[in-house]
């Protein structure tokens, strides 16, 4: 029984020591950093301008591109959370237009669902967010539930 107990207590450990995290840390709180080998590389943030369309919503975001872009077609986001609600974070693709991006919430032709999985890494806030299926070539915006601040990335 003893030695049952002692080899339930090493698993514990073992698997306990598999969730640290001994990558590089973000600089700023509540931005989300993408994950490329040994480097973080902070989102754009950006304003996001809503307006009716149709039945749902569109958000808007100026600038035809994001200047943050990675090859990666499965990214992973680092952040250290303080205010942002990382389960609350959703991922969009948009469509780029006359100088700006959008996509649109709601309404009769929803956008596809890009889930994510998050990941507590710490006690103290910080996060793994993955992407769970590969993304084309285009451009993301990470969204919060009411928040006007976007958080973009291009995947090339």
């Amino acid at each position: 029984m003893l030695h049952r107990l002692w080899m339930i207590a090493i698993g514990v450990a073992v698997c306990a020591s598999a969730q640290k995290y001994d990558g590089p840390l973000p600089s700023k709180p509540d931005l989300p950093y993408i994950k490329q080998a040994a480097t973080l590389i902070p989102m754009e943030t950006a304003d996001v301008r809503a307006e009716k369309a149709g039945s749902g919503t569109r958000f808007l975001i100026e600038g035809a591109a994001s200047s943050v872009k990675t090859p990666i077609s499965l990214p992973i986001f680092i952040l250290k959370v303080q205010k942002v609600a990382p389960e609350h974070l959703q991922l969009y693709k948009m469509e780029a237009k006359e100088g700006h991006r959008e996509y649109v919430v709601g309404g009769a032709n929803p956008p596809d669902v890009l889930h994510l999985e998050v990941t507590r890494l710490t006690a103290d806030g910080l996060c793994r967010i993955a992407v769970s299926d590969p993304l084309e070539a285009g451009e993301y915006v990470l969204s919060g539930d009411a928040s006007q601040q976007v958080y973009c990335f291009q995947v090339f």
